[in-house]
């Protein structure tokens, strides 16, 4: 296993999967233990964009539901979030149903508004990869829809959920 799966999945474990009140006692991704469980994660690591663009393009070959592509060399932040961004909009257009999620060491979860999880001991600042997770958006916001009724986002600052929740909507009622 290549360290840098080896500490993602360190990070899923101790961190992603641990219940927080202020989640409503969900974890922070509810569903990331049981896709390691069912062996549901592939990683793409230090492949540079040609590799996510290839495991982009791949996506819809195989049975995984996510793949993780990170990268220890940092691709700026608002250059990767814009790339990630167009082709989230373009799939949309293409009626494609995959969806591209950001998580860069230069954005943090208190600038996210999400400061609760920094105080809660849910971020680890010692994962310095930038990730790129690619998975169905239809799965992503039917997953949505039931964190919302559980009170899951009550903590949320509105930019934020505005951001990962309308916005992911938007995209897939789009294609609709």
């Amino acid at each position: 296993m290549h360290p840098v799966e080896a500490d993602i999945r360190k990070w899923s474990h101790e961190f992603l999967e641990v219940p927080n009140a202020k989640l409503n006692g969900l974890p922070p991704c509810p569903y990331a233990k049981q896709a390691w469980l069912d062996n549901k994660v592939v990683f793409s690591v230090n492949t540079g964009l040609e590799g996510l663009i290839k495991e982009v393009s791949t996506f819809n070959d195989h049975d995984y539901d996510i793949v993780v592509w990170a990268s220890e060399y940092l691709i700026d932040m608002e250059y990767l979030d814009g790339w990630c961004d167009g082709v989230n909009e373009a799939m949309s257009i293409a009626g494609k149903d995959m969806h591209l999620m950001v998580f860069h060491p230069d954005y943090s979860a208190e600038e996210a508004g999400l400061e609760f999880l920094i105080e809660d001991g849910v971020t680890d600042t010692d994962l310095v990869y930038c990730m790129v997770f690619v998975q169905k958006l239809s799965t992503l916001d039917d997953a949505s829809l039931s964190l919302e009724k559980s009170g899951y986002y009550q903590h949320f600052p509105n930019d934020t959920y505005n951001s990962l929740v309308v916005e992911r909507r938007r995209l897939r009622n789009g294609r609709q």
